[in-house]
């Protein structure tokens, strides 16, 4: 049985990271009033990725879509940009507002530009609920994520220690300059250097690169890089697009076992590098259960069941 979590979403890496999960899914159903059951089930949920067609958010659908199950309400509605296009997510939004969603769960490809739209469907009575990547605080009701960035910044600075241990020179990878979760990682990791330098002082960022969540031009700029920076030691990136490859073009210029790629990717899409070699390590989540706990929290926010509060 899957259970309601109101925290983070777990994150599996060598050792296993989870919330404590605070009701079991059928005791919440049990404990509301008629009146709020009725409101799960007439909830109308849109679903929107950052874009369609990534592993990542085809399993987040399905996290998505069990809890809308759970909660009676009508499967939800999937839609999304065919990439990395923010202008697209707008228009996508702005598609929806007249339907009357009731609760938006979404992945935000920028931080600020899909703010009004939010907005307005927010001004219409739609709960907003971000997941993997925020919109500004104002543009939505509830954030969610898999654990705190200060969590994701060690995670990533570990297994890019676990792939070199002496250190060395990095680059940061992001798909946009206004992405807000790569925005958040980032400003982590520099802080837990900062605080930690005995452990995470070994790691020197240069720059940071943009690659628009797209693997051929991730290839691309990691191949340049390299070619730039030959004394270039690691690619870090919270894309879970961009790591397989960049492991790719690693190989592909005679840089394995001298450079690395790590931060966040899916086990699908990272085995061949583990298993040749190339990777030792990267931390890694659960799309489904990150789906399931955006939904779910949203509709518990429309309906009244919780506040939405930091720590709920």
């Amino acid at each position: 049985m899957r259970r309601m979590i109101t925290g983070a979403a777990a994150l599996a890496l060598t050792a296993s990271l989870a919330t404590t999960p605070v009701m079991a899914q059928d005791d919440m159903m049990a404990d509301l009033t008629d009146e709020q059951q009725q409101c799960l089930a007439d909830l109308s949920i849109f679903h929107v990725p950052k874009f369609t067609g990534f592993i990542f958010f085809e399993l987040a659908r399905e996290g998505v879509n069990q809890a809308a199950s759970e909660i009676g309400a009508a499967e939800p509605v999937y839609i999304g940009p065919d990439k990395a296009d923010v202008q697209q997510q707008v228009n996508v939004i702005q598609n929806i507002l007249p339907q009357q969603p009731d609760v938006i769960v979404i992945a935000s490809l920028d931080v600020n530009a899909l703010s009004p739209s939010l907005k307005e469907a927010r001004d219409n009575g739609a709960v907003v609920v971000t997941y993997d990547a925020d919109v500004t605080p104002d543009a939505r009701d509830l954030f969610t994520n898999m654990m705190t960035f200060p969590q994701q910044a060690r995670a990533m600075l570990d297994s890019a220690l676990v792939n070199d241990p002496e250190g060395g020179k990095a680059i940061w990878l992001a798909p946009h300059p206004t992405t807000g979760n790569f925005i958040s990682q980032k400003a982590a990791i520099d802080e837990l250097i900062a605080a930690e330098p005995e452990m995470y002082g070994k790691i020197e960022f240069i720059d940071t690169l943009f690659m628009e969540d797209d693997p051929e031009l991730s290839k691309r700029v990691a191949t340049d890089a390299m070619a730039a920076h030959p004394d270039l030691k690691y690619f870090i990136t919270g894309s879970g697009m961009a790591n397989p490859a960049v492991n790719q073009a690693i190989i592909d210029t005679g840089n394995k076992g001298g450079v690395f790629s790590t931060g966040f990717a899916l086990p699908s899409t990272m085995l061949t590098y583990l298993e040749d070699g190339t990777n030792a390590q990267y931390a890694l989540w659960n799309p489904v259960d990150f789906g399931y706990l955006a939904t779910m929290a949203g509709a518990q926010k429309a309906c009244g069941i919780i506040e939405g509060a930091e720590g709920e």
